[in-house]
C-alpha cells in the first residue's frame, strides 16, 4: 500500500492526529482538522476514598472558589512529567474529547523541554501512551514556540528565543531548521508566585491563593521603580483560623520578596547570551531575542532582558498559545511525512527544517 493511500486509509478510520503542550500551569491540546480541543489548567483530584487520581469535573481556574482543595494535584513539576498515572488521567478525558468515532487510537506530537532528561522524556510517553495514544513523537518546546511565533526557523542566520513558562525558562538558537545551542533553567513564574506566599504567610500568617498571587505579581512587575505607597489587598487563607481572609500588602514588600527569583531569571538569559560563540553572538546581535512564555504577561520583563543582554527584545503577541501553534504546524508536516514509522516513541525531534 502506497503512503498516499495509507494516509487515506488512516484518516479515514482513526481519531486525528493530536499535538500537545503538557505545561506545569496549563494544558492545550490541539486536533488535526478540528482546532484548539483544550486549554485549562494543569490539575488532577486526588480521590481520597480510592487513592486514584482522575480528571476534574467542571473545574475552571477562573471561577473556582479561593478556598484550597487538598485534593487537587499537579502532574507536573518544574515543566516535566512527575507522576504518570496523573498525566496520563490529565490527558485521557482531552483524548476523549477530541475522538470522531475512529477505530485506531490517535498519534501524538508533544512537547517537552529542551533540558528534560531521558527518564523525563520517557515519563511523558509513557503518560501519553496510558492516556491512549497509538504513537507518540516527542519535539522541542523552544522549537515549536519559534514556528508559532512566525519565525524563519529555516534561516541560515541565528536567531534567539528565550520562552519563560511557569516551571522552566528555557532558552534556544535556532539555525536552518535545527536547534543549534539550548539552555534550560528550572526557575520561572511558578518561584515568582512562591516567594510572594511565602512572604505572605511568613508575614501575614495567611495563604495566598496562587491565582492571587499572580494576580499582584502582575500588577508590581518586574521594575524596580515604583510608588512604595501602592497597596493590594489579595485573598487567603488565615493560617490560624482557616477563614478566608484579606491581607494589605504593599508594593514594597512584594517586590522585595520577588525580585531575588527575577534577578536570577534575567541574570541566567544575560548569562546565556555572554557565553555564546562569535559566529553566533553576531548574527544574534542583529536578530535580537524572541521572548514567549507566561513570562511575557508580567510588566518590565522584556525591558529588563533588554538591558541586562543590550540586545532588541520583542515579545510575543500571543505567549501562551506559542508552542501549541507551532506544534499544529509541526504536527501537519509530520503528518505528511508520517514521522510516527521512524520515531521510537522516546524519540526526541531536535531538528524541523
Amino acid at each position: 500500500m502506497s503512503l498516499l493511500t495509507h494516509s487515506k486509509v488512516r484518516k479515514f478510520i482513526a481519531d486525528p492526529d493530536l499535538a500537545i503542550d503538557l505545561g506545569t500551569a496549563n494544558t492545550r491540546l490541539y486536533a488535526r482538522g478540528r482546532g484548539l480541543i483544550a486549554d485549562e489548567p494543569s490539575v488532577v483530584e486526588l480521590r481520597p476514598d480510592t487513592g486514584e487520581v482522575g480528571a476534574v469535573d467542571g473545574y475552571d481556574l477562573q471561577s473556582r472558589s479561593l478556598k484550597p482543595r487538598p485534593s487537587l494535584i499537579s502532574p507536573l513539576r518544574a515543566g516535566v512529567v512527575a507522576d504518570v498515572n496523573a498525566a496520563a488521567a490529565l490527558l485521557t478525558p482531552l483524548f476523549k474529547r477530541a475522538r470522531r468515532f475512529g477505530m485506531v487510537r490517535p498519534r501524538v506530537l508533544a512537547c517537552t523541554p529542551t533540558d528534560a532528561c531521558v527518564s523525563e522524556r520517557q515519563a511523558l510517553v509513557e503518560a501519553t501512551y496510558k492516556a491512549g495514544a497509538a504513537a507518540v513523537v516527542l519535539a522541542p518546546e523552544p522549537l515549536a514556540a519559534a514556528i508559532g511565533l512566525g519565525m524563519d526557523v529555516s534561516s541560515p542566520y541565528a536567531q534567539m528565543l528565550v520562552d519563560i513558562g511557569d516551571g522552566v525558562t528555557d532558552i534556544a538558537i535556532v539555525r536552518s531548521g535545527s536547534l543549534v545551542k539550548t539552555s534550560a533553567m528550572r526557575v520561572a513564574c511558578s518561584d515568582l508566585i512562591a516567594a510572594l506566599r511565602l512572604m505572605v504567610r511568613e508575614e501575614h500568617h495567611v495563604d495566598l491563593h496562587p491565582r492571587e498571587a499572580l494576580n499582584v505579581i502582575r500588577k508590581v512587575g518586574a521594575r524596580p521603580h515604583g510608588s512604595s505607597s501602592e497597596e493590594y489587598f489579595p485573598a487567603g487563607t488565615d493560617c490560624r483560623t482557616g477563614l478566608l481572609r484579606r491581607v494589605r500588602v504593599t508594593r514594597t514588600e512584594v517586590f522585595q520578596s520577588i525580585a531575588p527569583v527575577f534577578l536570577e531569571i534575567i541574570g541566567f538569559v544575560g548569562k546565556v547570551v555572554r557565553d555564546l560563540p562569535p559566529d553566533l553572538s553576531c548574527e544574534i546581535i542583529e536578530s535580537g531575542i524572541h521572548l514567549t512564555g507566561g513570562g511575557v504577561c508580567i510588566p518590565g520583563v522584556a525591558e529588563r532582558i533588554a538591558v541586562e543582554t543590550r540586545l532588541t527584545v520583542t515579545p510575543a503577541k500571543d505567549p501562551l498559545h506559542a508552542v501549541i501553534k507551532g506544534a499544529r504546524q509541526m504536527l501537519a508536516v509530520g503528518a505528511s511525512t508520517n514521522i510516527w514509522e521512524t520515531a521510537n516513541g522516546d524519540s526526541f525531534m531536535m531538528s524541523f527544517a
